[in-house]
């Protein structure tokens, strides 16, 4: 859903990153950088600190959605890049939602559902585009809704609750996916 308004934020993300761009930072970099924060958030949540978890969860996400906007600024968009980022995002859900349950905030089976939901949405994505469907990019809960729920949960020190909730978001999105690559793939 969030990311009909990313077009709104274009011109203040390349704002923020072309300082980036004059002292040699790449996009793969960016993606790198953005991932390290994220697995520090994720060792958090391990440890039982949501609201310190959720600050760097904040932070390694805002990078992570740096590095699309660097890459198109300096024209050093590639294949790789797209990939890469794919996989850390992959990565950092994974060792979010470890690190949660790791830290008894949520029971490991809840934690496991929400992996196979998170993953799959990502899955229908590409493949029914892979397919021939078009973007795919729908569904109430994409990763950066997931990501919000859970990092507003942490901060008040209800994480479970977020992991609950995006969730159960993350499969109904899993449905909404399912039905319209139907649609358009017949």
């Amino acid at each position: 859903m969030l990311n009909k308004y990313r077009p709104l934020v274009k011109g203040y993300l390349e704002a923020i990153v072309k300082p980036l761009a004059k002292i040699g930072i790449t996009p793969n970099m960016l993606t790198i950088i953005g991932l390290s924060i994220t697995l520090i958030a994720s060792y958090l949540f391990a440890l039982g600190d949501q609201r310190l978890a959720a600050i760097f969860l904040i932070f390694g996400s805002f990078i992570d959605a740096l590095d699309g906007s660097l890459a198109r600024l300096t024209g050093k968009t590639s294949r790789f890049g797209a990939f890469l980022d794919s996989t850390t995002d992959r990565i950092s859900d994974g060792a979010v939602l470890f690190g949660i349950a790791y830290g008894g905030l949520v029971n490991w089976e809840i934690a496991f559902i929400a992996l196979i939901g998170f993953y799959l949405v990502s899955y229908e994505r590409c493949r029914a585009e892979l397919a021939g469907s078009g973007s795919l990019a729908i569904g109430i809960a994409e990763r950066a809704e997931r990501l919000i729920i859970i990092i507003l949960f942490a901060l008040v020190k209800r994480v479970e609750l977020g992991v609950y909730i995006a969730t159960a978001l993350t499969w109904i999105t899993a449905l909404q996916r399912l039905i319209e690559a139907k649609k358009r793939l017949g």
